[in-house]
């Protein structure tokens, strides 16, 4: 059906040597790749982190977000309670038999939230605010998506001159117009 084993034979006594002797002289071995902890300067690090997203109604976004903040600080360099929530959409989903709601043959439709922020690349971690957002969130089934990621860290060096920091700006002048004592 492929042709003649014989052949085949003759192909693979070649070419497994040929392969070998190109991997021990360097020809064939596979370029070293950059690693994200590699990408620095004076100013960042690349940091591995789990990436948490969820959607939960508009109307329960800051109960669950102030319960995941309550079992982990969300911390990103001098910051805590850091993360993100997206203008309000709409999740869909129709409970099906076995769902606590019973099956339903409508589609919902529900102002939702989606929230965003990462998480030290820690297991345990990870355990405490995925525990958090069960215990806080109104679904049976919330929708909680992970992907492992890399977020930057500030070095907080090299940042003195850069005119594009907050801290850099000019400060706005004092309205110049005089103004009649009061």
């Amino acid at each position: 059906m492929f042709g003649s084993g014989k052949r085949y034979q003759r192909f693979y006594n070649v070419a497994i040597p040929v392969v070998g002797l190109l991997f021990l002289l360097g020809c064939a071995q596979p370029e070293k790749r950059t690693s994200p902890v590699d990408i620095q300067d004076s100013t960042f690090r690349l940091m591995p982190a789990y990436i948490v997203s969820f959607n939960v109604p508009t109307e329960n976004a800051a109960k669950v977000l102030r319960s995941v903040t309550d079992s982990y600080p969300l911390q990103y360099g001098s910051y805590d309670r850091v993360a993100f929530r997206s203008a309000v959409g709409v999740e869909q989903f129709r409970p099906v038999k076995g769902s606590k709601a019973g099956e339903q043959a409508e589609i919902s439709e529900i102002p939702t939230t989606r929230i965003t922020f990462a998480v030290e690349e820690e297991p345990a971690a990870l355990q405490k605010v995925v525990a958090a957002i069960r215990a806080a969130h109104p679904y049976e089934e919330p929708v909680i998506q992970i992907q492992p990621g890399w977020i930057s860290q500030a070095k907080h060096e090299g940042e003195e001159s850069n005119p594009n920091r907050w801290w850099n700006q000019p400060k706005p002048a004092e309205d110049a117009t005089p103004h009649p004592p009061k």
